[in-house]
């Protein structure tokens, strides 16, 4: 018997494998018998290959790798089908090269690519500290891992037209970085083993292939502006893309055959991120990611993609296309239709990579979506050297550090001592660089030396009282009074002036002036040669700070002595009040090195200035050309208005004359006597064109090359001389007169940050188009924008102590607090529709009550929350679990923050302004908000109980039981009632002191001090108040806002306005509240309501204690940032103590050490915009990305009666007051966010621009000074608008358009 029931066991088992084994090898038919036996084998060496991986550090920035390929890359498109997908590669090699791609798909279905016949630009490879930047593509790394700025500014082809186009865009990161291979799936790499027959290679070997290809990526959004012009440099289209998909680190030793990625975001917040990798003897190597619209990152597990059936070649690209992708224990379903936009490029330092891209349209699960698809093959035909890139050669300043040999008085321009900027200054150092290679590039630098830094260093160390004058300037900064400022700069300029070079510095001088002198001989210039002694200070013409005409340039002297006195003058200027202020108002040290060029003076026949990108928009295809008859004087200080040039390049290098208009050069200036003069120009000459079109292209031609040379646009003085060359050095100018450079400075403000970039550079990147934000709870908290610093140090302690209460969430980039618009919202799938029922019940409408004060969610919105997240059996007892803890531990909570509050010490004796700026940057005291998040989710657990005990069961509830419910939880003693309870107690006391009607005609700014003289209780009652509730405040949780306790004035206000209530109603006990209840129907319920009362009323007394605690902690960073603040006055980093607010503490950090003035900018820029961006409007909830309401401003309208046209500096458009001043003695009448109204600026106007909302000039060209400095500000402005001055008026209401070059006076109705 028992053999047969094994008998019959035995048969069963064995038809049991016959079936297992059939339906393995149905699935497996392609792959062999084996490979279920390999599959099950390879899992065991893939856990111990990765087990040896070594984990490198995730950085954005370039790897110091010197072979093989090291990229950052992002693909992103949209729903409505616009793309954006570029990359900057380091091709390594003895010369890295730079491998640039841009591709822009627009919804209108234009598309712009690079106009390259590879499809991609190469250049040498430039290190970039902030990131990467090549071919004018610029990738800064603004937080590693988090966000980054991308910035295009070039030409690029659509539709077989060359266009100049812009790029600035901000990418945000939506998910941590995956890592390949340290996350690649492990049955996904067993099945890359699996598939491969036994060869001699062994499986480690394999393994080490696949790993050639280092990358991490992330999953995130882009959004920017993209903006075309025409060739007359107007803006012709511009789009504002919101992209989503990945940004990408890729570093390979060795390339593989063939290579596959694809990147798909469908609307609902779903992206998958699949790579397929290809090389001799393995066949196939697939890995990936997908983000899910719950905000997890999950690793794909298994995929049916089979890279030899799907693009082996780059011809047999299919039309649609189907991959299942398996993610833990979800199946998405692909759906790929790809569509003919996209590029086609050849990579690599032998080309031997052909790369194309395609946009994909799609379908995920039946969710519509869009991506990209990249695919790169090995190419047969590759180059057989590396691609013949004519390596352009970059001057670049030498640095301080790499300066061994000792440091002289003087140096000559062709020591290479010269071209280091701390040494020689930046004037200096440029002339040094330029006379380095002007023997190969077919111009001169007139010769000369550099009197270096040391040498100033030297004077003052003879000259103590000098110093000490320095010292003065610098105090008189830090409590800022024009006039006194002023008398100090004079002081030490009259302290300069009465000195007199001695010893060896003197001797150091008249030396080299003797050797030039010998010079001037051999060039033929003069018997008798003239000089030029020109200011070089350290940090003037650089990348962010131009310093335009702050310190002086001498011309036409002769003699020694007058050299020297000219080099005194040099000196003594760079402490002149408007070089002193201007030093202040950039954050500069006020004790400034400088250094003097002494150049021999060129008397040219015609001087001018050449942008060789044209300074409006960047544009490197055309070049501008301001010149005017005798020295360049004239046009550097706009003193005239010059004949205006523009030169067209095309792509290959050939240089036309687009444009010439001719300017009235009236006048212009000459050498004579000692000096200069100024001096009428003929009719003859004003009618002509100073420069010949032979003249003008020899001209951009330097320009040009010059462009290439230095990397980057440039801002250069030329001059052409009299004297024909033919007996020079230079016989190929033998009919033309020679060209000398005599400066090249950086184009300033072509990459300053714009008002849209600073306003979404904190955006929570938007990855569903069904997201959906809510002001209604943060809109009351914080009803305005909060500055950078507030962002830093409260908002992400707040988002982090938030999410610390959520169990299943543990991502930084799931936020259960977002920012838009530099304001803070909630995401409501992420917070109070995270865990939702599959029907609205009672308890989702509480909660919206309680945020919202009205219902909000419809069937859709509960759709989509149970799509992103499938609700458990468990969640609503773990809810419930959490909440009984926080109700058990809310108190000690409360205390815990109590206590850390009242330890919290601020050290204000500090007097290091590093020292401070490390406590305030490094707080990260998350205790205080994760406890008020605790006690209030614990208020509001109480509530709840309260709220479904009084409506006893229902469903649902009416606005009558509404407005009950809000009685109920509103009665009770809470904290938050003694700052009302306390000012009225303050108001009775003034008025029984009789004095309270003379107390309210007081200026608020003398009322305490009146206070303390003539009612000493009433002070005493006053500064007790202000002790415990003066840091409390609207905006409380922003550190910029100033509370009582800083202004105690606006308490006085307030006080001188309360009334005391004679009617005081003494408030309902618990009992009386129950008894007025009207819903209650059961005698139960009200018994139940006289437990859970004081149980809420309690949880409320330790919400408010923790917030109010919270609050003071807050206060106690605010008094160390204003103190910081102050110190950073006190030492000349900033002009106002408050932009300090507008750091984020990163940028302090780095603005502290390195005293950049590019963040300064932004900072300035940042507080300018934040009144306009505190009148923005926006709904209560927000679907998709968020934008602002329309809301009707002003209406503006016009007349035509006064209207004048000039041309356009720099862009923008603003309506304001117009302040007409034909004189600098007239500035009386200027005030903050003025259109200024003027002839002409120069150097003395330079104070007054940070006040200024818009300039407006009649005299002056693109070049002149107000022009330099309107884009330096970023102000709207237009010059040469004849008879403005006598058409306008101050007070008129105008309008400035500088898109269109138009001012004209407008009617502004509300």
């Amino acid at each position: 018997m028992f053999s047969d029931f094994f008998y019959v066991l035995f048969q069963v088992i064995l038809c049991a494998c016959a079936i297992v084994i059939v339906v393995i090898s149905r699935k497996t038919r392609t792959k062999g018998w084996s490979y279920p036996f390999k599959l099950l084998a390879s899992r065991p060496t893939v856990q111990w290959w990765k087990s040896k991986l070594h984990l490198s550090p995730l950085r954005d920035t370039p790897s110091n790798q010197t072979n093989g390929c090291d990229a950052i890359t992002i693909r992103t498109t949209a729903p409505d089908g616009s793309a954006v997908i570029l990359y900057i590669k380091k091709l390594g090699g003895e010369t890295p090269l730079a491998e640039v791609h841009v591709f822009v798909k627009l919804a209108d279905g234009n598309t712009y690519k690079l106009p390259d016949e590879s499809g991609t630009s190469k250049t040498a490879w430039e290190d970039y500290s902030n990131g990467w930047s090549a071919g004018g593509l610029k990738v800064e790394i603004l937080e590693d891992q988090d966000r980054c700025r991308i910035l295009y500014n070039g030409l690029m082809e659509a539709d077989g037209a060359i266009q100049h186009v812009k790029l600035n865009l901000i990418w945000a990161s939506a998910s941590r970085s995956t890592r390949y291979p340290e996350d690649w799936n492990n049955r996904l790499a067993a099945e890359t083993l699996a598939l491969e027959p036994w060869r001699n290679q062994t499986w480690h070997d394999l393994l080490n292939k696949c790993g050639g290809v280092r990358r991490w990526s992330q999953f995130g959004a882009v959004q920017g502006r993209f903006q075309v012009f025409d060739d007359n440099g107007k803006v012709v289209k511009s789009d504002y893309l919101r992209t989503r998909g990945v940004k990408e680190r890729v570093m390979t030793t060795k390339g593989p055959r063939r290579s596959l990625t694809l990147t798909v975001a469908a609307n609902d917040g779903t992206i998958v991120n699949l790579q397929g990798l290809s090389y001799e003897n393995l066949s196939q190597c697939i890995s990936g990611s997908t983000r899910m619209p719950d905000f997890s990152l999950q690793n794909v597990t298994s995929c049916d993609l089979i890279l030899s059936e799907f693009c082996e070649t780059s011809n047999e690209l299919p039309n649609t296309y189907c991959i299942s992708v398996n993610v833990g224990n979800r199946c998405l379903k692909l759906v790929l239709r790809i569509s003919d936009y996209g590029s086609r490029l050849l990579s690599g330092t032998k080309q031997e990579y052909e790369i194309i891209y395609r946009v994909v349209f799609a379908e995920i699960n039946g969710e519509c979506a869009t991506g990209v698809l990249e695919l790169c093959y090995e190419r047969k035909d590759k180059l057989a050297s590396p691609f013949s890139l004519k390596l352009k050669r970059h001057l670049k300043w030498r640095e301080i550090n790499n300066i061994i040999e000792p440091i002289a008085y003087c140096v000559e321009f062709e020591d290479p001592i010269a071209s280091c900027v701390e040494v020689a200054g930046g004037k200096g150092a440029s002339l040094a660089l330029l006379s380095s290679v002007q023997k190969d590039e077919g111009y001169q630098v007139p010769p000369g030396f550099t009197i270096t830094t040391k040498a100033l260093e030297k004077h003052l160390e003879q000259n103590p009282d000098i110093k000490n004058a320095i010292k003065d300037i610098e105090l008189a900064g830090v409590e800022y009074e024009e006039a006194v400022f002023k008398e100090k700069c004079n002081k030490a300029v009259k302290l300069f002036l009465t000195k007199e070079l001695s010893g060896e510095l003197r001797g150091s001088i008249l030396k080299n002036l003797s050797n030039l002198r010998l010079k001037a001989v051999a060039y033929n210039l003069e018997a008798e040669p003239r000089f030029a002694v020109r200011s070089s200070a350290v940090g003037e013409d650089s990348e962010a700070l131009s310093a335009a005409g702050q310190n002086d340039t001498v011309l036409g002297i002769s003699s020694d002595e007058d050299v020297l006195r000219s080099v005194l003058k040099c000196w003594a200027s760079m402490f002149a009040f408007t070089s002193a202020y201007y030093r202040r108002q950039n954050g500069q040290p006020c004790l400034c090195n400088g250094a003097v060029a002494v150049q021999l003076l060129v008397e040219p026949r015609v001087a001018g200035v050449m942008f060789t990108r044209h300074p409006e928009a960047g544009d490197p295809s055309r070049i501008l050309i301001t010149a005017n008859y005798g020295l360049g004087e004239s046009v550097v200080s706009g003193s005239v208005e010059p004949d205006t040039y523009i030169i067209k390049r095309s792509l290959h290098g050939t240089l036309s004359i687009a444009n010439l208009q001719l300017g009235s050069k009236t006048k212009r200036i000459v050498t004579k006597g000692t000096g200069v003069d100024c001096e009428y120009t003929s009719d003859g000459d004003r009618s002509t064109a100073c420069l010949e079109e032979d003249d003008v292209l020899r001209i951009a031609r330097v320009g040009a090359r010059q462009d290439e040379l230095w990397g980057a646009g440039r801002d250069i003085e030329f001059a052409i001389s009299k004297i024909k060359a033919e007996y020079m050095m230079y016989l190929f100018y033998e009919q033309d007169g020679t060209i000398y450079l005599l400066q090249a400075r950086p184009i300033t403000s072509l990459e300053t940050w714009t008002e849209e970039e600073l306003l979404h550079e904190l955006d929570l990147p938007i990855m569903s188009d069904d997201e959906l934000l809510s002001f209604a709870n943060t809109g009351e908290v914080l009803p305005k924008p909060i500055t950078p610093l507030t962002h830093d140090l409260v908002y992400k302690l707040l988002d982090r102590g938030i999410s610390n209460l959520i169990p299943d969430n543990h991502d930084i980039y799931s936020k259960s607090v977002a920012m838009t618009h530099n304001r803070v919202a909630v995401p409501l799938y992420n917070s109070i529709y995270r865990r939702v029922p599959k029907t609205i019940d009672i308890n989702l409408r509480m909660l919206e009550i309680s945020i919202h004060g009205h219902k909000v969610a419809d069937d859709s919105t509960l759709s989509t929350a149970l799509h992103r997240r499938e609700p458990k059996i468990t969640d609503k007892l773990f809810s419930i679990l959490d909440m009984i803890k926080y109700l058990i531990i809310s108190k000690w909570r409360m205390n815990d923050t109590v206590e850390r509050v009242s330890k919290m010490k601020i050290d204000t004796d500090t007097d290091s302004v590093s020292d401070m700026c490390k406590y305030v940057t490094e707080f990260d005291e998350i205790a205080y908000f994760r406890n008020h998040s605790i006690t209030s989710a614990a208020s509001t657990f109480t509530q709840f109980i309260a709220m479904s005990v009084l409506l006893e069961g229902k469903s649902d509830f009416s606005p009558e039981q509404c407005n009950e419910i809000g009685v109920m939880l509103n009665s009770g003693d809470v904290l938050s009632a003694e700052v009302p309870q306390g000012l009225e107690r303050l108001a009775q006391t003034l008025e029984d002191s009789g004095k309270d009607e003379e107390f309210k005609k007081l200026d608020p700014k003398v009322a305490m001090s009146w206070l303390e003289t003539n009612l000493p209780d009433v002070f005493e009652q006053a500064t007790r108040f202000l002790h415990e509730h003066g840091h409390r405040s609207i905006m409380e949780f922003e550190l910029s806002t100033k509370p009582w306790a800083l202004v105690p004035e606006d308490l006085m206000k307030v006080l001188m306005h309360v009334t005391p209530n004679t009617n005081v109603k003494q408030p309902k006990t618990m009992e009386e509240v129950i008894a007025s209840l009207k819903t209650p129907q059961k005698p139960s319920t009200r018994k139940a309501l006289r437990w859970i009362l004081p149980l809420c009323q309690r949880a409320v007394r330790y919400r408010e204690c923790t917030k109010a605690h919270l609050i003071l902690a807050i206060h106690k960073i605010r008094l160390a940032v204003i103190h910081l603040g102050h110190l950073m006055v006190k030492n000349w980093y900033l002009p106002r103590h408050d932009l300090v607010f507008y750091f984020r503490t990163h940028e302090l950090r780095k603005y502290v050490e390195t005293r950049d003035p590019a963040l300064l900018k932004k900072a300035i820029q940042r507080q300018n915009y934040y009144g306009k961006w505190c009148k923005l409007k926006f709904s209560e909830l927000n679907t998709g990305w968020v934008d602002p309401l329309k809301v009707e401003g002003p209406k503006i309208s016009s007349d035509g009666s006064v209207k004048v046209a000039g041309t356009s500096v720099c862009g923008g458009e603003v309506v304001a007051r117009a302040c007409v001043v034909r004189d600098l003695s007239e500035i009386d009448t200027l005030r903050k966010g003025d259109i200024l109204i003027t002839h002409a600026t120069d150097i003395g106007w330079s104070p007054y621009f940070p006040l200024l909302s818009g300039i407006v000039t009649e005299l002056g060209g693109l070049i002149s000074h107000g022009a330099v400095i309107a884009r330096e500000y970023g102000l709207p402005c237009i010059v040469g608008a004849v008879d403005a001055t006598s058409l306008f008026q101050t007070g008129d209401h105008v309008c400035l358009s500088s898109t269109t070059g138009v001012v004209e006076k407008v009617k502004v109705e509300s």
